[in-house]
């Protein structure tokens, strides 16, 4: 079986052209109502090819981009070259390779079900400034909207490796309670068509 970090290595291409990107609506949440600002220090973890990254950075925020992908880094690497608020390292959500308390806000955006909760939970603790935040973020599929939608989910649970097992649709509010400091977390949906 592919290990987690290397499942894309051959489909970086792909990724870059098809993957999804983030609605502005999502990003204005996190300057206006989460407290991101161009002088926070951002750690996206599980970065790829720096499509969220992007768009912190357009904003003007200094992002770490956390990734132990070596083809996935590098495209995010060429695409992001022109902003001097990004650095890019070789690493995991489990050892991100960041200086203790550094990072404002800790993102996860569509990796968090790749990693190890109870490490990752340790690294995010150790890396965070006390008042630091963790915004855990997915696209989701409708999948029962239309024949293809649901035939395509059909697709991916016979056929793509492991995806059964690990589907961050799969992870319940409990696992989110334990994860959060105090149990605290709140859930914001925005429509990405």
């Amino acid at each position: 079986m592919i290990k987690s970090t290397e499942r894309f290595s051959e489909r970086v291409e792909n990724y870059v052209k098809y993957r999804p990107g983030y609605p502005r609506e999502f990003i204005d949440y996190l300057y206006i109502n989460v407290g991101f600002s161009k002088d926070s220090i951002i750690a996206d973890i599980g970065s790829g090819t720096g499509i969220l990254t992007a768009l912190l950075l357009d904003r003007g925020g200094r992002v770490v981009g956390v990734e132990p992908n070596r083809e996935m880094r590098k495209a995010a690497e060429a695409l992001l070259e022109e902003f001097p608020k990004f650095v890019s390292m070789d690493g995991t959500a489990e050892n991100t390779g960041l200086s203790s308390n550094s990072i404002d806000y800790v993102i996860c955006a569509q990796a968090f079900h790749w990693f190890s909760r109870d490490e990752c939970k340790k690294e995010f603790q150790r890396i965070l400034k006390p008042d630091g935040k963790v915004v855990l973020v997915w696209n989701n599929r409708k999948v029962q909207e239309s024949g293809f939608s649901a035939e395509y989910e059909g697709l991916l649970r016979a056929y793509a490796n492991d995806y059964n097992e690990v589907n961050h649709k799969l992870i319940t509010k409990t696992e989110f309670k334990m994860f959060f400091k105090n149990g605290a977390f709140s859930k914001v949906t925005f429509s990405n068509e």
